[in-house]
């Protein structure tokens, strides 16, 4: 059976445009909702190094039966990868920890996960960063 030129048409320019269209109008959507994953994905890591060297603060105050100085606590931190997400990783005046990160895809810059050490032996984490990215049991700062 011999096909006709007509019954051979393929697509017209205005409908593989409508297509064009209809693909990037949910591209545009989707993307501040990946870039907000993206961003929480590369807290998990900040998240983790925090926890390490949580445990480090927790071993020498078991050890020394006192919180760890600054030179203290450089001698036993972990030291971090240029591709690590944080910046630096620092004791604070006030038993806490605190790690400033660096610019990452949907983090800003020196935005920072600060943990604070109660009596109880408990950590509480505070951040500057946005309530939208924030880990789980991490509280955004009073503006």
């Amino acid at each position: 059976m011999k096909l006709s030129p007509l019954s051979m048409r393929g697509f017209t320019l205005l409908e593989l445009m409508v297509v064009i269209a209809i693909i990037s109008i949910l591209a545009s959507l989707t993307a501040p909702t990946f870039t907000r994953q993206i961003a929480k994905a590369n807290l998990l890591e900040a998240q983790n190094l925090a926890t390490q060297h949580q445990s480090l603060i927790e071993e020498f105050i078991l050890l020394n039966g006192d919180f760890p100085s600054v030179d203290d606590f450089n001698a036993v931190k972990q030291t971090l990868s240029d591709d690590s997400i944080a910046k630096t990783i620092a004791i604070t005046e006030s038993n806490g920890l605190k790690v400033t990160l660096n610019k990452s895809t949907g983090i800003a810059e020196n935005a920072y996960l600060t943990y604070t050490r109660d009596t109880n032996r408990n950590w509480q984490c505070t951040s500057d960063l946005d309530a939208n990215i924030l880990p789980a049991k991490c509280t955004a700062l009073a503006e």
